[in-house]
């Protein structure tokens, strides 16, 4: 990876990637083994060296079996089991009221595990420590960008000028937008959101717990909002905690004995008592939709083009398909012509591969919100007989264990298997 330079500003670029993490380091890296010309834009260059002794990190990522592909087809998976990660082989999700509950099992389609729990960071190292290799691939650091104007040439051929604050200017063919939920990227191009506020929080940290996990991941879902263990090391647990976003500021305030019996109360106790409690985070939550993925020269990808509630953990998964798809219409453009491969109708082709399977999972995860909401007539009665009967469903749990672990839908080459 080259260093910043007069000269490296100056240099037109197939692709600049604003935002270096998990997605946008992976469409970094995709793109960069197809031969194109990389920039990546990021707040700093992120830290390489990897100490197996450091906390666990408070936001952790399900990766299912589709992502792991798209890991292993760019050569990072390997950078994941260097460091840390847990898979996990089963799932437990009831709800309080009846203890009506549904079990998903690896073994019962033929799998060794229903995804990893990995975190975000190692995630991100992974794949840094591959783009780092690459060089076509620039770095461009501590720039606020302000600006981008895109110019339409001949064969309706984009070119992009980005403008920094600090009077850095560069030029790109393309612009891909990788930074995140309030992306500056999509607020400068004019591309509006559809939102919906969920009147929820997420706290997010680790726990070690007095009985062992069983490599499961366990989801209550309580009056207040669902409460997740997502499975680690040892005894060691993510915790994924829902509740009203006026009861965050509560949530971080506790002490580590109060929050410790918290947890244990909203778990129900399933993993006995909480004997150590690390560094914990929360966060509201909003669901954030796109009213189009691309412009003219620009397209988005991960967050910056969705948000979805992250109850069943398939942000950062829906992430890395849209990476994926991307990498591959842009490679496939570029093959059927190497000057025009840019233009709006190639950039359409993603957006139509990842919109509509975007959309449908947000709303899945709305419909489970919907049902597992408490109150005291149809919706718990619906709850005491649907949990048990599709318990017993086994064709339908395995049908819903594989559309969740290998994708829904035509999968792009790097995630298959």
């Amino acid at each position: 990876m080259t260093k910043q330079t007069k000269e490296q500003l100056e240099t037109l670029y197939d692709v600049a990637i604003v935002g270096g993490g998990m997605v946008g380091a992976t469409v970094a890296l995709g793109l960069a083994e197809q031969g194109f010309n990389v920039v990546v834009l990021e707040k700093s260059r992120p830290e390489l060296a990897w100490d197996e002794t450091n906390p666990f990190e408070t936001r952790v990522s399900a990766l299912t079996r589709a992502s792991e592909n798209i890991l292993k087809s760019l050569g990072a998976w390997q950078g994941v089991l260097d460091k840390r990660y847990h898979a996990f082989t089963d799932m437990h999700v009831w709800e309080d009221i009846s203890n009506a509950q549904v079990h998903f099992s690896a073994k019962d389609i033929d799998e060794s595990n229903l995804g990893f729990v990995v975190e975000n960071k190692v995630i991100q190292l992974a794949l840094w420590e591959k783009l780092v290799e690459k060089d076509n691939v620039s770095l461009l650091t501590e720039k606020a960008l302000v600006a981008i104007e895109t110019k339409v040439g001949p064969g309706n051929v984009a070119l992009n000028e980005l403008s920094f604050e600090e009077g850095v200017k560069l030029r790109a063919k393309l612009v891909v937008g990788a930074d995140g939920a309030f992306s500056k990227v999509r607020q400068l191009v004019g591309i509006g959101l559809e939102t919906h506020d969920y009147e929820q929080c997420a706290v997010v940290g680790c726990v070690e717990t007095e009985l062992s996990h069983q490599n499961t991941c366990w989801q209550r879902y309580r009056s207040e909002g669902p409460f997740a263990y997502l499975c680690m090391d040892g005894h060691v647990s993510s915790i994924a905690w829902y509740m009203p976003v006026e009861k965050m500021g509560w949530t971080l305030s506790l002490d580590d004995k109060a929050f410790a019996e918290a947890v244990e109360e909203a778990s129900g106790g399933c993993l006995g008592r909480v004997t150590h409690v690390s560094a914990r985070d929360a966060f509201p939550l909003t669901r954030r939709h796109a009213l189009e993925y691309v412009k003219q020269g620009v397209v988005l990808v991960g967050d910056a083009a969705h948000t979805i509630h992250p109850q069943a953990g398939q942000g950062v998964n829906l992430g890395l398909l849209d990476a994926a798809a991307l990498i591959e219409t842009l490679s496939d453009a570029k093959q059927e012509n190497a000057i025009t491969w840019n233009r709006l109708s190639v950039l359409r082709r993603y957006e139509r591969w990842r919109k509509g399977d975007n959309h449908i999972v947000q709303r899945s995860m709305e419909g489970f919100d919907w049902l597992f909401e408490q109150d005291s007539g149809v919706k718990n009665a619906v709850r005491k007989t649907l949990l048990p009967f599709a318990d017993r469903m086994q064709m339908a749990k395995n049908w819903l264990m594989r559309q969740a672990l290998k994708g829904r839908q035509a999968l792009p080459e790097l995630a298959r298997d």
